[in-house]
């Protein structure tokens, strides 16, 4: 039943543009300025129009330092620049997760000590990049559901079995607490699936909740930067 939710989010942007519209006198702007017509009404103050229709900024990176060889080249002269967003989604080390599960969780899973072989932990003074593989998703659903096991011990609410409603409720609450973001509608789908019906088999109540809580815990949102 161990089973982990890969979830991606989309962001939405929307812009909207109003006008002014005199209720006394008639009045006529000429580049930003308004003259009275001569109806004799005060002429009433507006703003300019804001300029609309400029073009975005592209976003832009500093591409880094260049160095000169003996023979006076430039060593960087061949470095294929890289486009803005392609390093999102890198796995978090084995140093970044052994502190971010002590830290949403409030306690530190048994488990998670002696996992840095499993994470590819690289020697001292040298850096490999961190890879997710079948194992390692494994290894930090267990660990994540050691840590939600304590997290479900104490609140009376989780005596209870879930419900669509309920657990609705706690997903929503567990996404911002794991992911410092709100989930999207079809993320709190599969949390429900998972803690209602997918975990329907175990008769402890605390448990059922366990599994929504580390499905929604070993997902891309908390394992990746």
């Amino acid at each position: 039943m161990n089973r982990a939710i890969i979830l991606l989010s989309t962001l939405a942007l929307a812009a909207c543009e109003g006008g002014f519209n005199p209720k006394d006198g008639v009045v006529k702007v000429v580049d930003g300025d308004v003259i009275d017509t001569g109806t004799g009404a005060e002429t009433p103050s507006i703003e300019p129009a804001p300029t609309v229709g400029m073009a975005p900024v592209a976003p832009s990176c500093d591409m880094g330092r260049e160095y000169v060889g003996f023979g006076g080249g430039n060593l960087a002269a061949d470095r294929d620049p890289g486009e803005v967003g392609e390093e999102q989604r890198r796995p978090k080390p084995f140093s970044a997760l052994s502190t971010e599960f002590p830290r949403v969780l409030g306690n530190t899973p048994p488990r998670l000590t002696g996992s840095e072989s499993t994470f590819g932990v690289a020697p001292a003074r040298w850096y490999t990049e961190p890879t997710m593989s079948a194992v390692t998703i494994y290894t930090v659903f267990r660990v994540a559901f050691e840590g939600c096991l304590t997290v479900t011990a104490q609140p009376a609410k989780f005596n209870t079995a879930p419900t669509d409603t309920t657990a609705r409720a706690e997903c929503a609450a567990w996404a911002e607490r794991f992911w410092s973001r709100k989930a999207l509608e079809p993320e709190l789908d599969a949390c429900v699936q998972v803690t209602v019906r997918d975990s329907a088999v175990e008769t402890s109540a605390r448990r059922r909740w366990a599994y929504g809580c580390a499905a929604t815990l070993s997902s891309s949102d908390f394992l990746t930067f």
